[in-house]
């Protein structure tokens, strides 16, 4: 399923769901004037939502929250809060650290949110 979602009929859809989000249309309006089914719909809307918590928890990354201009900034480097209430600053020149820091504070977050380890 991989290769699929990586296939141009996936970045067709994923256009067509960012068509979706930007209007106000129901899901059969909006099918209606794509040319597409309704069930078509639903199905790439569940595989292309699916699709990024795949690759997180393949590559040992859990989703977090990047602060932008609702958070603080940080020059050439980011800004993370977790779901636990966890907040971090890193520099990002240094990858090998980034990632080493952010496996750790996960970690620790998961233990106090009383999620046991990651």
């Amino acid at each position: 399923m991989a290769g699929l979602l990586n296939s141009g009929k996936a970045r067709e859809w994923q256009r067509r769901m960012e068509r979706f989000e930007e209007g106000r249309q129901s899901v059969a309006e909006f099918c209606r004037k794509e040319g597409v089914s309704a069930p078509s719909f639903y199905q790439w809307r569940k595989r292309l939502t699916q699709r990024p918590a795949a690759a997180e928890e393949a590559a040992g990354f859990r989703p977090v929250r990047l602060a932008g201009t609702n958070g603080p900034l940080v020059a050439a480097g980011v800004a993370v809060q977790l779901p636990g209430g966890t907040q971090l600053q890193v520099p990002t020149s240094d990858r090998r650290a980034l990632r080493l820091v952010i496996d750790t504070l996960a970690r620790a977050d998961a233990q106090r949110a009383g999620g046991g380890p990651c």
